[in-house]
């Protein structure tokens, strides 16, 4: 990951270490939300110094913003290039930083990240108690996690048929419908999540596209629908039901890959072995139903792969719908959270393009009304942090992104 060359000049650095004075003042008091803010203006003067991040992913913490909390600390340790190596003067920082990091991880869930980074705090500084102590407890935390897991497996338990009894059997049916019950067959039918894969068509892979996405995944042209066999039930018993949805011409298919340290974000996610090229409206409808064990492949499918000029088309007259809002405000934040394997002037640009293209869809100031507002704060949030550590017009971009999206 790349960081721009900013040299704030004395007078500006003298400003921010003002702030962070200031900021640490308030902090002391308790008083969050004001030393968050003097942290942001020593941030906007002086975007170099990783120590104004670190203090400011404190305030989030004890406001539990843990996904701002999480940017602004991965931030700074890719400015003292800590992500990479642990092996940097500044280890104090450094572990600072990580504990800050794996308390904003552990928060939002995700253990095994959070253990990871106190780990690595450990290394740095093996005698830190406090680290020590959170590092203990987490483990444990994890492990009666794995024992519960283990104990929701079902045993199998065997049950004795009751003893047959002496009563004699009474027959009052008629003989012709003994002989039509004894002709009849039980037709087993087992509902399942999926086709099986006798029934599912796997397409050649397509050509090259006119216009390659955004570090594109691995990606092949979509499938047409494969014929499915339906049993046959008797009207009597099963009546028909004509409520399912509609069929459609194709959609995308999600497979497993070892690829999931290359193209994605998550280096433990398993990520989609095939997705639509272009995509169209049913493309983007089928992924975001998609099981949430998929989320992450679907967030990083909708960051990288849907271009954002396009999105207007894709939509169409009849416009965009809040779900499909949410799910790309999800893929930002989902994006600035592992910024290790991307330039920050590349998430920026990708993330103000795509609010861009969908404030441009029809219908978008009525859907906008029916989205989560918080989920809307969260992702201009992330942007508007990533924007004051790039310098020159980066935060007013976002701004005016920002601009458009309450105007309408």
């Amino acid at each position: 990951m790349t960081m721009p060359d900013i040299s704030p000049s004395p007078e500006a650095k003298a400003k921010a270490n003002d702030l962070k004075a200031k900021g640490n003042t308030a902090f002391g008091k308790k008083n969050f939300k004001a030393a968050l803010d003097y942290y942001t203006q020593a941030i906007k003067a002086d975007p170099a110094e990783p120590i104004f991040l670190s203090n400011r992913a404190a305030c989030h913490l004890q406001l539990k913003n843990w996904t701002a909390a999480e940017t602004d600390c991965n931030l700074a340790l890719v400015m003292m290039g800590q992500l990479a190596d642990d092996n940097v003067p500044n280890a104090k920082a450094g572990v600072k930083l990580l504990y800050r990091r794996g308390v904003a991880r552990k928060a939002q869930g995700n253990l095994t990240q959070a253990k990871m980074d106190w780990e690595r705090a450990l290394n740095l500084d093996p005698e830190n108690k406090s680290v020590k102590k959170d590092l203990n407890a987490l483990a444990w935390e994890l492990k009666k996690q794995e024992r519960n897991s283990r104990g929701m497996a079902k045993p199998n338990v065997t049950t004795k048929q009751p003893a047959k009894t002496t009563t004699p059997q009474v027959t009052t049916a008629p003989k012709i419908t003994e002989s039509i019950s004894a002709n009849r067959r039980s037709i087993p039918i087992q509902i399942v999540d999926s086709l099986p894969k006798e029934f599912v068509f796997t397409p050649p892979a397509s050509g090259p596209g006119p216009e390659p996405p955004f570090r594109n995944l691995p990606t092949t042209s979509a499938p047409k629908p494969a014929p499915v066999a339906a049993p046959v039930v008797s009207q009597k018993l099963a009546p028909q039901v004509t409520d399912s949805p509609t069929t459609a011409a194709h959609a995308p298919a999600l497979a497993a890959s070892s690829n999931a340290h290359t193209n994605g974000f998550q280096r433990h996610t398993v990520l989609p072995k095939s997705f639509p090229r272009t995509p169209n409206l049913y493309d983007v409808t089928q992924l975001i139903r998609r099981p949430a064990s998929e989320r992450s492949n679907v967030l990083t499918y909708f960051f990288n792969n849907i271009p954002p000029q396009q999105l207007p088309a894709i939509f169409g007259r009849g416009g965009i719908e809040g779900d499909f809002i949410e799910t790309f405000l999800d893929a930002i934040i989902f994006a600035g959270q592992d910024l290790e394997h991307r330039a920050i002037d590349e998430f920026l640009d990708r993330s103000t393009r795509l609010l861009k293209g969908i404030a441009s869809c029809d219908r978008f100031s009525i859907a906008k009304v029916f989205i989560d507002d918080k989920k809307v704060v969260e992702a201009f949030s992330v942007c508007n942090s990533i924007a004051q550590c790039c310098g020159g017009d980066a935060v007013s971009k976002v701004s005016k992104v920002e601009r458009i999206w309450k105007s309408m």
